[in-house]
């Protein structure tokens, strides 16, 4: 069976995700051209937060019918950090956590030194050390990321870390998460030291882990462009309200500060940040990103989380089946939106459901054997057919390994009499079903079956397989 999308949703970027980068686009400059008439207004609507924010959760508890504290609890939080809205399986983001601790106990221990010992580890070991020993010229570029000025300075690089590498690092692996990390970082203070001879013919000697940082919000831009950022919003004391902004035009906004920054500095404005070099590694990771095709699997991901999403409204199935479509365009092998797609066209029975259903249990067999038995039931209650011979045959492997007999048997046996099926494929479930049969102490049935084999396959050599183990379980 071949699925086919609609026509604007061919390609991983099409038309209407050109309209939304366009979109995004405006709102990026819009916001920037007024970014100071829009401070006021913030500034002005601030005190209405709360009354806001009830306001807001009282309906919303009307409108789903949800408890008022549930409803509370989704949209308040005494967290303030910012994160990146995620997906429902856990997920421990094991590098950054590393990261963060490596960041904190370099900063705290150093503090334990004397004033001058401090100084002389930041003079050799920041990017381009104002006292080069020698080995540390090879060794500042990687451990200036491990190095802040100040407790603001390294907690303000690790808040904007913890929003944006998590989800990073669930969709790449720590390996490569860490590599465009440690990259990143380099290209950036690059970069930076590059615009400083250019521009003020001296070094820049630098040290912070932002470069690094930036360069995992340029990966984030490309890789999870998509992703909401849930930033908490101060209300009643340590009491936040969870706000949802789209991340890319928040990371827009971000690039085109720095890039601003950058350019003042360069026309004699004093600052301490590294603009440039947060500007060079944004655009590296945006790049490396880019190169490593991440955007195809951005944009499949986007699709499922749509078509799923649509599911669940009503009036929304066109949606639904175009998006899951178009990620399984992107990726054949896509579980969660082949299962979606499979449970829509199980509405109104069409065949095509039956098909999408045996490929997601076929996939579940390698990954989650489980959950492919759970499927097979949604797949029974919709379709009386039988499933592929073979893949049949496997999967009543798998009902009798995890002891579930019954199912297994009604499998077998639905095999065994399919003249359709494969010899080899029958012989064997004839087999097993004859060794099924007889542990589960039902004699007769077992001989039954065992003389249908017979019958069907006289000179298998299964057959004779089948009797020993009939007569072995006989004497036992």
């Amino acid at each position: 069976m071949v699925l086919e999308a609609r026509p604007y949703r061919r390609q991983a970027f099409d038309r209407s995700e050109k309209i939304y980068l366009l979109k995004v686009a405006v709102l990026v400059a819009s916001a920037y051209v007024f970014r100071r008439e829009l401070a006021e207004l913030l500034a002005f609507f601030w005190l209405l937060i709360p009354v806001l924010l009830f306001s807001y959760v009282w309906f919303k508890s009307i409108q789903t019918g949800d408890r008022l504290i549930d409803v509370v609890r989704d949209h308040v939080t005494l967290i303030p950090v910012a994160y990146t809205e995620g997906g429902k399986r856990p997920f421990i983001p094991k590098a950054t956590l590393a990261l963060v601790l490596a960041n904190a106990a370099v900063f705290y221990l150093m503090r334990l030194m004397a004033p001058a010992d401090l100084k002389t580890i930041e003079d050799c070991f920041m990017f381009l050390p104002q006292l080069p020993l020698p080995g540390t010229a090879l060794l500042s570029p990687l451990t200036s990321m491990f190095l802040h000025a100040n407790a603001g300075h390294l907690w303000g690089n690790m808040a904007f870390l913890w929003a944006f590498a998590p989800a990073i690092e669930e969709r790449l692996g720590a390996r490569l998460f860490l590599f465009l990390y440690l990259l990143t970082g380099l290209a950036g203070g690059f970069v930076g030291v590059v615009v400083w001879r250019l521009f003020f013919d001296a070094a820049l000697h630098g040290m912070g882990a932002s470069g690094a940082v930036s360069g995992i919000m340029g990966v984030f831009m490309v890789r999870c462009y998509f992703k909401k950022l849930v930033i908490p919003v101060p209300v009643f004391g340590l009491v936040s309200a969870k706000l949802k902004v789209s991340s890319l035009p928040l990371l827009g906004f971000f690039f085109l500060s720095d890039l601003q920054g950058g350019i003042e500095r360069l026309s004699g404005g004093q600052s301490n940040i590294g603009y440039w070099t947060h500007v060079g590694s944004m655009i590296a990771g945006f790049i490396l990103a880019l190169v490593l095709k991440l955007h195809a699997k951005a944009a499949e991901e986007k699709y499922t989380e749509e078509g799923l999403a649509a599911m669940q409204r009503p009036y929304s199935r066109r949606e639904s089946v175009d998006s899951l479509l178009a990620a399984l365009q992107l990726n054949p092998d896509n579980e969660a939106a082949l299962l979606g797609l499979a449970r829509e066209y199980a509405i109104t029975r069409k065949p095509e459901g039956r098909e999408l259903f045996q490929r997601a249990i076929a996939l579940k067999l390698r990954s989650s054997p489980e959950q492919a038995m759970e499927i097979f039931s949604e797949y029974r209650n919709t379709y009386p057919q039988m499933l592929e011979p073979v893949l049949q045959y496997r999967l009543a492997g798998v009902f009798y390994a995890k002891g579930e007999h019954e199912p297994a048997a009604r499998l077998l046996e639905a095999l065994v009499l399919e003249p359709s099926a494969p010899d080899e494929t029958r012989q064997r479930s004839f087999f097993q079903l004859v060794v099924l049969l007889a542990e589960n102490n039902m004699l007769e049935a077992a001989h039954y079956r065992l003389q249908q084999f017979r019958e069907h396959f006289p000179v298998s050599s299964l057959v004779q397989a089948a009797e020993d183990k009939f007569v072995e379980m006989l004497k036992s």
